[in-house]
């Protein structure tokens, strides 16, 4: 969600920024208006966020089971754990979701910088 915000944010023009300085915009409402052209796209990323969160742990067991040494993926292992009552071992296995997915985005986040126009 936040690299389509990032997105959507870097796709407005820079002028507009520049434009209502000039009219005397303060700091805040430059940014309130910024946000407020790209609101379109940060409500898709909401959205779009919304639908994985909800999906992702049924399609896996759905799909691929939770079969213990077989097809067991983070998702699954955690709902698991989390019904069974273990809440540290859930959470430290979030948190382990949550890092893989943060080294993921920074890296595509640097090859678009590098190779990007």
């Amino acid at each position: 969600m936040v690299g389509l915000v990032i997105t959507a944010l870097g796709g407005i023009d820079h002028t507009i920024r520049d434009t209502l300085l000039s009219l005397g915009a303060t700091d805040f409402q430059s940014i309130f208006q910024i946000i407020k052209e790209a609101r379109f796209a940060i409500l898709s990323a909401v959205i779009l966020g919304f639908g994985r969160a909800i999906s992702e742990v049924g399609v896996a067991m759905m799909i691929g089971g939770n079969i213990l040494g077989e097809t067991r993926v983070l998702t699954t292992a955690i709902a698991l754990q989390t019904g069974m009552g273990d809440f540290p071992f859930s959470i430290a296995l979030g948190i382990i979701l949550l890092a893989i997915a943060l080294v993921v985005v920074v890296c595509l986040n640097l090859i678009t910088r590098r190779y990007g126009t």
